[in-house]
């Protein structure tokens, strides 16, 4: 049978969090809020709908009384967190300096982590302490429990990229300020691409926050190899400086409205197509609904753009980043662009590698091996395949 694999994230959820992020941002702009009310309206549009879809009812789960367990465990991620940023505002160049716009932000949710560990420890669940243990053992050479290493990759993951999405989301909007006076013909392009981006990485950022189980949003396995890290992290900042923004930086010689003028034809449909590449990517973000988080496997999504491929978001970004950059156009010679070129195909082998590493890590999840031979018969390229034989 053809039965496409039930998605773990009903379709519908992230389409009311697009709804109400559109709703929520609409209806403060409208009334003349600040860039800052507008973006806490884009966040609590997204998150609030979904939040009550994915709700669980009794399935609430709190950790035993474990108050030094849960203090040591806030100390370690306190700790990650610290370390993390002074990395990304240090080494991580333009965009991971965006972190210092959550600088305020969490230490609040630092304390706050704190209080409760002191006061009520058992409401922080049993990821905050397990954390913590995983750390000491690991900090002694012994080996820790699956559950506690695998709360301490996840708080990991969070502690590095949770920042990073708060920044952008908010750089996002509040640039889309300040660009409007010189958007000329190609508006619909400018505030398309800031919005897009806006709302995908505020749907970063209520994925990071939303790993209860009580949200369905627990973290069931972080990848444990290095490979699968690297691949990752190399498109992040700090590491991204080095690898995109200086070895591979010729990719960007270009740009595409360096070629066309604004207001014609061909630059209106050239905008348009990265716009709609751009719209898949976020689509594809949108289908998580609460879910979204590199390295973790919190169930397979099989809807939306994920019905006719495993890896969308990849594919339109790349694609994208093809007609942005134009690498193959040059006026300083041949050779100018073969290597723009070869550098932007480099780009696309690490997103392949990360694509490789991601498969391997959720093919222990039977339901994703079921999903990926589906794809494999019924995906677009299938189909494509069958159509021209």
């Amino acid at each position: 049978m053809n039965v496409r694999p039930e998605s773990a994230v009903r379709a519908r959820v992230g389409g009311w969090g697009a709804a109400g992020a559109v709703l929520g941002l609409v209806s403060a702009w409208w009334a003349g809020a600040d860039t800052a009310v507008q973006w806490i309206a884009l966040l609590a549009g997204a998150a609030l709908p979904m939040w009550c879809l994915e709700w669980r009812r009794g399935s609430t789960t709190k950790g035993v009384l474990d108050r030094e367990g849960a203090l040591l465990g806030v100390a370690v991620i306190t700790a990650l967190q610290a370390m993390v940023l002074f990395l990304q505002l240090s080494m991580g160049g333009d965009q991971g300096a965006a972190v210092a716009f959550a600088l305020p932000l969490l230490p609040v949710a630092g304390l706050a982590l704190l209080i409760v560990a002191a006061l009520c420890p058992q409401v922080l669940g049993e990821t905050v302490p397990a954390a913590g243990r995983a750390f000491v053992q690991l900090a002694t050479l012994r080996r820790p429990r699956t559950v506690g290493l695998t709360a301490l990759l996840g708080w990991c993951v969070k502690c590095f990229f949770l920042p990073l999405m708060l920044g952008w989301s908010w750089s996002w909007l509040a640039g889309l300020e300040y660009r409007l006076p010189e958007v000329g013909h190609l508006y619909f392009y400018i505030v398309g691409m800031a919005l897009l981006y806006a709302v995908d990485t505020a749907f970063g950022v209520i994925g990071y926050v939303s790993t209860a189980r009580c949200l369905g949003g627990e973290i069931r396995s972080v990848d444990r190899t290095l490979l699968g890290w690297v691949s990752a992290l190399v498109c992040y900042p700090p590491l991204s400086v080095l690898v995109l923004d200086t070895w591979l930086i010729s990719r960007n010689a270009h740009h595409w409205r360096q070629w066309l003028d604004d207001g014609s034809v061909v630059s209106i449909l050239w905008g348009g197509s990265i716009l709609l590449l751009t719209a898949i990517y976020t689509w594809s973000t949108l289908a998580f609904g609460l879910r979204f988080s590199n390295l973790t496997h919190r169930g397979v999504i099989t809807h939306g753009p994920y019905r006719w491929s495993k890896h969308p978001a990849y594919i339109s970004k790349n694609l994208s980043w093809w007609l942005i950059s134009v690498p193959f156009l040059t006026t300083t010679g041949m050779r100018t662009a073969i290597v723009s070129c070869l550098a932007m195909l480099a780009v696309n082998a690490i997103y392949w590698l990360r694509a490789r590493t991601e498969e391997r890590h959720l093919r222990h999840d039977p339901v994703y091996r079921e999903y990926a031979a589906w794809i494999a018969r019924e995906g677009l390229l299938a189909r494509c395949l069958r159509c021209g034989r």
